[in-house]
C-alpha cells in the first residue's frame, strides 16, 4: 500500500512539475537584424519585449561584445510638422508591467551607427539588453533579409 501511495505521489509531482509556468521576467522574442548591403554605414534591429513581471521596467541601452558599430542606440520614429523623423531615445523605453513593446520599422528600433561588421543574411550577432530593474539579457539576433520598400532605414 505504501508503495502505491509513493508511486501516485511521484506521478502527481511529475505532472505538476511539467505544467507550464508563466515567466516572471522580461522575455525577448522575434529578434532580428535587417541584412544590409556591404557599404552600409547603418543598420537596424527589431524585437518584441514582454514584461511578465508585476513591476514597470525600462530598456535603457543595448550593447555588444562584438564591435558591430561605432555606436548602438535606441531610436523611435515621430511625426513632426507632417514629416516622419527618427529620434534617439535617451531615457529608455518604458516596459509596463504585464505589457509588451514591439520594436519594428516605423517605431522603436535598435540603430547601429558606423557599422564595423557586415550584416550578412544568416549571420548571428549577440546583443545585450540592459534594463533599469531586470538583469541584463544577451540575445542572439539572426541577420535576416527584409523587404526594403516599407522600411524607414
Amino acid at each position: 500500500m505504501l508503495r502505491i501511495v509513493l508511486v501516485v505521489g511521484a506521478l502527481l509531482l511529475a505532472v505538476i512539475g511539467c505544467a507550464p509556468v508563466a515567466p516572471s521576467t522580461i522575455q525577448v522574442s522575434d529578434s532580428k537584424i535587417r541584412a544590409a548591403f556591404t557599404q552600409a554605414t547603418t543598420g537596424a534591429a527589431y524585437m518584441t519585449i514582454t514584461n511578465h513581471t508585476a513591476i514597470d521596467d525600462r530598456l535603457m541601452s543595448v550593447s555588444s561584445l562584438t564591435y558591430i558599430a561605432r555606436d548602438i542606440q535606441i531610436h523611435t520614429m515621430l511625426m513632426e510638422d507632417d514629416m516622419m523623423i527618427m529620434q534617439q531615445v535617451t531615457d529608455g523605453v518604458a516596459l509596463p508591467a504585464g505589457g509588451e513593446v514591439v520594436f519594428g520599422p516605423g517605431g522603436f528600433h535598435i540603430m547601429f551607427i558606423g557599422l564595423q561588421t557586415a550584416l550578412d543574411e544568416g549571420k548571428h550577432i549577440a546583443l545585450t539588453l540592459n534594463f533599469a530593474n531586470a538583469p541584463a539579457q544577451t540575445i542572439n539576433f539572426p541577420v535576416v533579409a527584409m523587404h526594403t520598400n516599407s522600411m524607414p532605414h
